[in-house]
């Protein structure tokens, strides 16, 4: 009779895996290459041609693409767009099995093929974040890329190549430059160290090709006043902390495509209060002097790229794809203990994949019965920031977490 119950146990399992692969399968490719929203890609490219042929550097019309950005794409610009957009998709999806190899590394124990297959594959695969990334063909698949190597060479001790790796990435689009402050509070000075010098071997290169005068327009008027009193960057899609407050105090209308806070001075500042308290939440749990266990060293990496989101004041949905690798390692942490994911690191970690990943196709979100009369599901779903307090949760789920193992808030 037990040995019955045991085989049609394993029965159901192996038919509800089934189902969830079929699932897992159609879900990715619907969502990676069903919408093919190729816009920008194409803008970047003819931007990038303007400069072949004219000399004329135009990131300011073209988002926060950095000088670099610009010799990297060169090969793809010579090729006609529909060939370009093929090699990008086929190149991100090297970059994704890429993704998943460095984490495999990063993870100890090494998980076995039952936890990749039945667990952290599926968790990958139906990230919508990532889906939408690769539907768009953008760049930032390459900087989780450079991210993970981050992380992986600082589990082994590498410190100057963590540094030089975060620089990279954060020279393909700027937002990772950021993370130099976590290992600047970690006192990991030789991190730092390696940030700054691939940070000026890159700017010299750029001033090289473009002009120091073009490198400098970029980060003086690009990059940096990219912030809530000088850009209308507070549409639905963005999730930083910042724009959805500025949308949930302030009466704008979903459709809405920006709002400038220099005229709302009063949600600049809650804007700022608020991202003021995240850093102090912060400071408190990723304070140094502790030993750097690798798991607390993927924890306080997942709490930190996910306070990067939150603390920008510009984070589009899906720059979550940054994220992926918060869940999977938190995912695999919570399998290896018993009674993980009935935890409250467990129930937070579900709920905050639930909110940002969205585990089921965006066309069913649109067909059903609107939530809000006369407003899109999919953006009222962004417009009312459902996603940032997913990232909340994210951090509250490492926190919990790592306390119950003595790891970041414990002794």
């Amino acid at each position: 009779m037990v040995g019955r119950l045991a085989q049609n146990n394993l029965w159901l399992w192996w038919v509800g895996g089934g189902l969830l692969w079929l699932y897992t399968v159609g879900h990715y490719l619907h969502g990676a290459f069903g919408y093919r929203g190729y816009g920008d890609f194409v803008l970047l490219l003819e931007a990038v041609r303007q400069w072949r042929a004219t000399g004329a550097f135009a990131s300011d019309g073209v988002y926060l693409y950095p000088p670099l950005f610009y010799l990297l794409n060169l090969p793809l610009a010579a090729l006609s767009n529909e060939v370009a957009i093929t090699v990008m998709l086929i190149v991100n999806q090297f970059l994704l099995v890429a993704c998943l190899s460095l984490l495999a590394q990063a993870l100890a124990p090494r998980p076995g093929w039952r936890l990749w297959l039945w667990v952290l594959l599926p968790v990958a695969l139906n990230f919508r974040p990532l889906l939408l990334l690769l539907s768009m063909a953008k760049i930032e698949l390459a900087q989780l890329t450079l991210l993970l190597g981050a992380l992986v060479v600082f589990q082994r001790g590498r410190s100057w190549l963590t540094g030089s790796l975060v620089a990279c990435s954060g020279m393909l689009k700027p937002l990772p430059l950021v993370l130099v402050g976590y290992w600047a509070w970690k006192r990991q000075w030789r991190v730092v160290a390696g940030w700054l010098l691939t940070i000026a071997v890159c700017v010299t290169v750029a001033g090289t090709v473009f002009g120091f005068q073009a490198v400098g327009s970029y980060f003086f008027n690009v990059a940096l006043p990219r912030g809530e009193n000088l850009s209308p960057l507070y549409w639905y899609e963005n999730q930083s902390l910042l724009g959805v407050a500025a949308r949930l105090f302030h009466p704008v209308q979903p459709n809405q495509f920006s709002v400038y806070l220099i005229q709302r001075p009063a949600d600049a500042l809650l804007g700022w209060g608020l991202r003021l308290a995240l850093l102090l939440w912060l400071g408190v749990l990723l304070r140094p002097g502790r030993p750097m266990s690798r798991e607390r060293v993927a924890g306080e990496w997942s709490v930190t790229i996910t306070g990067m989101l939150l603390l920008s004041p510009f984070s589009r949905d899906y720059y979550a794809v940054f994220l992926m690798p918060a869940y999977l390692l938190l995912a695999h942490a919570l399998v290896r203990r018993e009674g993980g994911w009935r935890s409250p690191a467990g129930w937070c970690g579900v709920l905050s994949y639930l909110m940002v990943g969205q585990g089921f196709p965006l066309g069913i979100i649109r067909r059903l019965p609107s939530l809000i009369p006369g407003i899109d599901n999919f953006h009222a779903y962004l417009h009312y920031g459902i996603p940032t307090a997913g990232y909340l949760l994210l951090i509250m789920a490492w926190a919990c977490y790592l306390r119950e193992a003595g790891g970041l808030t414990g002794d």
